[in-house]
């Protein structure tokens, strides 16, 4: 029954944050990108939570295969593009209770957009002590394509309070600090504003 109450949830989450997965609740057309960079098609299906592997098959009677993120660069289906990402820090439920982050060793994040810099987009899973419920907690990731492999964490639509909303920017301020532009409207930016502005903001730096 909790794992039913867990799914209904996060699959309500992807509806709210606009994402609609297929392959989260069914086996879809799909591709695998193997660490030497090899492909190969078939179907896949993956429930977004930072421990779930990925499910991958040839054709619809063929063996299910398992894949961890350790295992493979990533996978794409539909038009959604999904890497193996390692060794980060994010906002869940430990900073909205205790003010701390939380480390995750790896997981699939979606590429959002890729050029100075790349944009991920986690979902990661926890419990909601305040609730008492099981939450999905959003995370957009950002990581600099030269010289720099480390991923930078920001919390999405994820309520909490203003003193740990403003704190969670400063590492964004530090990240972003040779595009002013950029820091300003983060430092701008309140709960109740639209964070995609700051995103098409990324975009445009990385067309330039």
């Amino acid at each position: 029954m909790r794992q039913l109450i867990f799914i209904v949830l996060t699959v309500l989450s992807f509806s709210v944050f606009g994402q609609n997965y297929p392959f989260a609740k069914d086996f879809v057309s799909g591709v695998v990108v193997f660490k030497d960079s090899s492909q190969k098609k078939g179907q896949v299906k993956w429930f977004p939570d930072q421990n779930e592997k990925l499910k991958f098959r040839e054709t619809e009677n063929g063996k299910t295969i398992k894949y961890p993120p350790e295992e493979i660069m990533g996978f794409s289906a539909d038009t959604f593009k999904f890497v193996s990402l390692y060794n980060f820090d994010v906002y869940s439920e430990n900073y909205s209770l205790l003010g701390k982050t939380s480390h995750i060793k790896h997981t699939f994040g979606q590429q959002v957009d890729s050029g100075k810099f790349n944009i991920y987009l986690v979902f990661i899973t926890g419990y909601n002590a305040i609730s008492s419920s099981i939450q999905t907690y959003p995370n957009f990731l950002f990581q600099k394509k030269d010289n720099d492999s480390s991923l930078v964490a920001y919390p999405f639509a994820i309520r909490m309070k203003d003193k740990k909303f403003e704190k969670a920017k400063e590492n964004l301020y530090v990240f972003f600090k040779d595009y002013p532009d950029i820091v300003q409207k983060i430092k701008n930016y309140k709960q109740q504003d639209n964070f995609f502005e700051i995103i098409s903001l990324i975009k445009t730096v990385n067309r330039q």
